[in-house]
């Protein structure tokens, strides 16, 4: 087994599809962290990795930091290159990439949220709990 392909298993990718599953956002932002992960574990630099898929160094950089939709064709490419031969690991990888690239129920709004704000939705969406902290400036006036 390639050393690569220790850096993920079954049961994390398993583990990821079920808390973030909600959100294509969040499913985007696992799977690029772990072509990432499985490329550097690979010793695999990006312009090879870019090679591979009749992409550049560019392109694997934005999947990685999941400001593109991965193809299924290309995340496979790349699963060969990494030595991911696990089938229980590609079929969860399949539906990574399946859910990444469904559009959030606030694409209907394109245009009218600024740029940002999908990543957030998409974020909130996928979260069990948010907080939030907030400085509360107090002014404490003498009595007198």
């Amino acid at each position: 087994m390639p050393a690569s392909t220790r850096l993920v298993d079954a049961p994390m990718l398993e583990y990821y599809l079920a808390v973030s599953a909600r959100s294509p956002v969040a499913v985007r932002l696992v799977l690029g962290h772990l072509l990432r992960t499985l490329r550097k574990g690979a010793g695999i630099d990006a312009e090879t990795a870019g090679r591979v898929i009749r992409g550049s160094e560019a392109k694997i950089s934005r999947m990685e930091r999941a400001l593109v939709t991965c193809k299924p064709d290309d995340v496979r490419d790349l699963l060969t290159l990494y030595g991911v031969t696990d089938s229980q690991l590609l079929v969860s990888f399949e539906e990574m990439v399946r859910i990444s690239r469904q559009p959030g129920w606030w694409h209907r709004f394109d245009g009218v949220l600024p740029d940002w704000a999908g990543k957030l939705i998409g974020l909130q969406e996928a979260a069990s709990a948010i907080r939030t902290y907030e400085v509360v400036d107090v002014h404490v006036f003498p009595r007198g």
